[in-house]
């Protein structure tokens, strides 16, 4: 982990936090739930408590003053729900936990607006929104250059926030640092509208955030706001009904010409030492001593189970057992499942007393055991946590391979230089050693594979299908829909539902269709 990071983000959560928020969002009252609490503003703490909360769950870490109360801390944070919430739903992973009433269901892509992992990602996104409004009212018109850059990089989140509000939700409510506060109950704003805001907001940052790798490592640039325009860019007919490729491979273009290099190793990309790869734009910083988290990339030991030498192979003597691939995904590397053969660098699972395919998801080991993701070095050494427990490894949130297979499925779609897409695409496939592809081979469908190769168990496979049509009808996989051989499912689960607390704590609300009222 980059020490100037930690000494510069995490520590100062622990020792100077100066608010907490309520998890209702139908309050918005940012005043200290303590009130014997000094509540007066302190600017880096603050500034750092918004970072943290894309890491950690709460003030104390690993656990202890949660951010959301009434819930598993550790299941909270958000990177373990978003993997849970676009892996376990699609074709790459499925979960063997069943004693956990609100993942497992995901297996089979069965949500209902009284899950709690749903209620915990609303929670969560509008806790941070509510921190992002609360800094920019509290540095409202300081003018000094830290201030401006900070005002930015926290403008920045938010518009992370909301728009992962456009993907899962859609029409939700809205919140600004211009909007009421307190008691203050929130108006619904619609998919189009939020689509545009987040837009606006991110264009307007273009000029104000520091240049591409310039800024602190772990902290946002330029290149991340041209990430994710082009995330939201490439998703722009779901979310409003109106294409926007060329937007999309544009901004794309711009982040694979801002400096970044891809990690020639591509295992390298997923190590404790991560933080020194070239290829990382935007990642969730971990630490095995001062970054802790159940819920960040300690979630590794779901991957693991104890018969893989887990200290040796992965850096960690944890292992849950938990989530594997779906036979689907392994499928995308070879048409059998036999990987013996296999040359791509990618094709990252574990066979030994595996079977391939999965006709108990409740044990761990029917399907292929992932091995992507370490806690050792590039050179085999253990990470910084002296119990070898927690991780130093990043979560790449944003990394520029993304920007690669953004440029070529966009450019395809708008009928732009195929050329230029081939190449983005054969770069990522010489670099995994598998191969590259003639102009007869570059599809639509042929990208939506080499999509889940590059990109599995990150979090971007839901959005992906769904952008695709291919995740309620027109494709199926091991257990979707509750059957084993995979069925299709209702249309409206390609959005999450409105939680019910929520809905009752705001009447502006209005369910998204097929969850009821």
């Amino acid at each position: 982990m980059n020490t100037k990071l930690i000494k510069y983000i995490f520590p100062v959560i622990l020792l100077c936090m100066a608010f907490q928020l309520s998890s209702c969002i139908g309050n918005l009252d940012v005043k200290p739930i303590d009130p014997n609490f000094d509540s007066e503003f302190d600017q880096d703490a603050n500034f750092a408590k918004i970072y943290s909360g894309l890491a950690l769950t709460g003030n104390q870490g690993p656990d202890g003053q949660p951010d959301i109360t009434g819930t598993d801390e550790g299941a909270s944070g958000l990177m373990r729900m978003l993997f849970n919430i676009n892996e376990l739903t699609t074709d790459e992973a499925i979960c063997a936990w069943v004693s956990d009433t609100d993942v497992y269901p995901l297996n089979f892509t069965q949500i209902t607006a009284s899950n709690g992992l749903v209620l915990d990602m609303f929670n969560r996104l509008f806790i941070q929104i509510a921190q992002c409004n609360n800094f920019l009212i509290e540095t409202e018109g300081l003018e000094d250059e830290k201030t401006a850059l900070q005002r930015a990089e926290v403008r920045f989140i938010r518009a992370l926030d909301y728009y992962l509000l456009i993907d899962l939700f859609g029409n939700v409510p809205f919140v600004d640092e211009n909007t009421g506060i307190g008691a203050y109950v929130p108006e619904r704003i619609t998919r189009s509208e939020l689509f545009n805001y987040v837009e606006s907001e991110l264009k307007e940052l273009e000029n104000l955030m520091a240049d591409p790798r310039t800024n602190l490592y772990g902290r946002a640039d330029k290149a991340a706001a041209w990430m994710l325009l082009s995330r939201l860019y490439l998703n722009a007919e779901v979310y409003t009904g109106n294409a926007r490729w060329q937007d999309a491979a544009t901004y794309a273009k711009k982040v694979m010409n801002a400096g970044y290099s891809l990690e020639p190793n591509y295992a390298d990309m997923f190590k404790a030492d991560n933080d020194t790869s070239n290829e990382m734009i935007m990642p969730i910083c971990y630490d095995g001593v001062y970054a802790r988290s159940w819920s960040g990339l300690f979630f590794i030991a779901s991957f693991i189970s104890g018969d893989m030498n887990t200290l040796d192979n992965f850096g960690t003597t944890e292992a849950w057992g938990g989530n594997r691939a779906r036979p689907t995904l392994i499928r995308k590397f070879t048409s059998n499942g036999d990987l013996t053969n296999v040359r791509d660098t990618r094709a990252m699972f574990w066979t030994e007393d595996r079977t391939l395919e999965i006709e108990k998801p409740t044990e761990f080991t029917e399907g292929y055991s992932i091995t992507k993701f370490s806690n050792l070095t590039k050179a085999g050494i253990l990470g910084s946590d002296p119990d070898n427990r927690y991780p130093d490894t990043d979560f790449p949130l944003f990394r520029l391979a993304e920007a690669h297979l953004t440029f070529a499925e966009a450019t395809l779609r708008a009928g732009g230089d195929r050329s230029a897409a081939l190449n983005a695409v054969n770069t990522l496939r010489t670099r995994a050693n598998a191969g590259t592809i003639n102009d007869g081979d570059l599809t639509l469908d042929f990208l939506l594979d080499e999509k889940a190769r590059e990109f599995y168990f990150e979090a971007q496979r839901r959005t992906d299908l769904i952008r695709y049509n291919r995740f309620t009808s027109n494709y199926t996989w091991e257990w979707k829909g509750g059957v084993s051989e995979g069925t299709s499912v209702s249309s409206h689960l390609t959005l999450l539902p409105i939680p019910v607390s929520q809905m009752a704590a705001n009447s502006n609300l209005i369910q998204n269709p097929g969850y009821g009222d």
